[in-house]
């Protein structure tokens, strides 16, 4: 069975009317953005500990990404509760952050096996998706703040 495009998830989402309209609120957006790095980088140092646990290190990643994910769709002035429809979302209207969808999609279905099948997260798991969430994490924030700051000049 082929996989799900995000061009096909956001069609099949958009036809039954999960997307919704939001407001385009800078100040939640910042403070919304600022809490979910400052839960990112106290993940960051769990990952110093001597007896790391990975489930806990990627789920604090996993949800400061579609965190910021959600403050990225305000800009166009939508929301949805649906992780893969935000995921795809963000990947057809925000090509100039070269986000991979199939690596967007691995990461929530190890995010679902775990909340929803109890399967663990290893660390073989976590650090072949590491350095892209480390990745997507810096470039989402970056372009955050530019666009609060062109907004509010």
């Amino acid at each position: 069975m082929p996989k799900k495009t995000a061009e096909k998830v956001y069609e099949n989402l958009s036809r039954i009317g999960l997307y919704e309209e939001a407001n385009l609120d800078l100040d939640i957006i910042s403070k919304s953005k600022t809490i979910a790095m400052e839960d990112y980088n106290y993940g960051k140092t769990l990952r110093n500990m001597e007896n790391k646990n990975y489930r806990i290190i990627f789920n604090i990643s996993y949800d400061s990404l579609r965190e910021l994910c959600d403050q990225l769709m305000r800009f166009k002035k939508q929301k949805i509760s649906n992780h893969q429809g935000l995921f795809a979302f963000i990947i057809l209207n925000f090509k100039e952050l070269k986000m991979d969808w199939y690596l967007l999609e691995k990461i929530r279905k190890i995010r679902n096996e775990n909340k929803y099948e109890g399967k663990d997260i290893t660390e073989e798991m976590w650090k072949k998706i590491e350095p892209k969430i480390d990745d997507y994490m810096i470039k989402i924030n970056k372009y955050l703040e530019k666009e609060i700051n062109k907004k509010q000049i």
